[in-house]
């Protein structure tokens, strides 16, 4: 089970993430984004600030010109554009179909924006178009979801899962429940 380096390979990490965002919004709402004001939007000192943009810079996603105003790079807009992407869709999924509230839903979606593949932005974009749509089938499935959410406690609360006996949805998909003995 060797997935777990691959957390350790993407390319972009959470706080970058931020930056670049930080910088497209700064871009949207006046026009233009200087050092100091990526520092302000993000809460953080200027030196923080200054030293993570240095890498940023290095890898190609932030310009700066001459009079010290930055700009994403064609790469920087399309890893911003993405994230954003990501983090509606996380919100929208979290919030419409796993039932969290909106506070719990954006700090979820903030935690994996980045993280996300391309392959699963793709899908989220589809399942989340094909959950909009007004079929039958599809609001008979949300319906049996929500109230199937309600009585699945989590696995914390859970007899099978909590006390190791199986589950997290049966292994694998398919496979028989297993129960705790009755006492």
């Amino acid at each position: 089970m060797k997935e777990w380096k691959e957390f350790e390979n993407n390319e972009i990490t959470h706080s970058m993430a931020h930056y670049l965002m930080a910088i497209h919004e700064l871009h949207k709402r006046q026009g233009y984004a200087r050092m100091t004001d990526v520092a302000r939007e993000l809460e953080i000192t200027a030196g923080s600030a200054s030293t993570s943009l240095k890498t940023l810079k290095a890898k190609g996603w932030v310009d700066e010109d001459h009079n010290k105003f930055l700009r994403l790079s064609p790469q920087g807009e399309k890893l911003a554009h993405e994230i954003n992407v990501s983090n509606k869709l996380l919100v929208q999924f979290l919030t419409e179909v796993l039932g969290l509230n909106d506070t719990q839903a954006s700090i979820d979606a903030c935690k994996m924006e980045h993280l996300l593949s391309s392959d699963l932005r793709k899908k989220m974009l589809a399942f989340m178009h094909f959950i909009h749509e007004e079929h039958k089938p599809v609001k008979d499935f949300l319906k049996a979801w929500k109230a199937h959410s309600v009585i699945c406690p989590g696995p914390d609360e859970c007899d099978v899962c909590h006390d190791g006996h199986e589950c997290a949805v049966h292994e694998k998909a398919g496979a028989a429940l297993k129960l705790p003995a009755s006492s």
